[in-house]
């Protein structure tokens, strides 16, 4: 530890004497811990959060309350399976279905699909659970998000009947895998989860459904 400290205060003397590589030396130290710093500072877990706080002003401008609501979405949808990282069990009860949907139907696919996109994936950092199926858990809410706002604005569709049929997409998408795979505890964990997390957003989507789609289109 000593040396280490002879060693790093050594060329400011010798910086003092005109010794350039001294000076070189010095430079590259201090680069060196500025990147380190800036890792620690800069994980994917901000960088997925500040990208949906820039992509959301972006897209909403000037609407403080519409950026409030999708922020408060967003954040909800993103931390509602932080329970993973100490009990090691499938994401059933999460709102990210619930935000997706009513992004999509208030305001647009796009928003809707990257809303479902983005939090996905956050909500997956944030557990600690990203993993080769990360990919299709988040391209089935992007279409969830997609198809929300035709079902619910075009075709009649209620809250709560959205809210069933983009788990019917989420599930026919991302379980296909576990299905095909042939293992009995695979099969097991996809009863598990289907029967959780459609009793969970039956509930939320009645109970809040239509009320966070009101508030978001008034």
């Amino acid at each position: 530890m000593a040396k280490r400290k002879k060693e790093g205060g050594s060329e400011l003397p010798r910086l003092m004497k005109g010794d350039t590589s001294a000076f070189f030396k010095l430079l590259k130290k201090q680069a060196v811990e500025g990147l380190r710093n800036a890792r620690h500072a800069l994980t994917l877990k901000n960088a997925v959060i500040a990208a949906f706080a820039i992509s959301m002003l972006l897209i909403f401008g000037s609407g403080i309350k519409d950026i409030l609501l999708v922020a408060v979405l967003g954040t909800a949808a993103s931390y509602s399976t932080i329970y993973k990282r100490t009990i090691r069990v499938p994401s059933a009860v999460e709102l990210v279905t619930l935000g997706t949907v009513v992004t999509g139907a208030a305001y647009g696919p796009l928003v809707g699909a990257a809303f479902g996109i983005i939090t996905t994936i956050a909500s997956e950092i944030i557990s600690s659970g990203v993993d080769v199926f990360t990919l299709f858990y988040a391209t089935a809410r992007g279409i969830s998000g997609a198809v929300a706002f035709y079902a619910v604005n075009n075709w009649g569709f209620g809250m709560v009947a959205m809210g069933m049929t983009a788990l019917v997409i989420f599930h026919a998408i991302s379980d296909f895998i576990y299905i095909v795979s042939g293992d009995v505890e695979a099969k097991l964990k996809v009863v598990y989860f289907t029967i959780t997390n459609t009793a969970f957003n039956l509930l939320v989507f009645t109970l809040f459904g239509k009320l966070l789609l009101r508030l978001a289109t008034m």
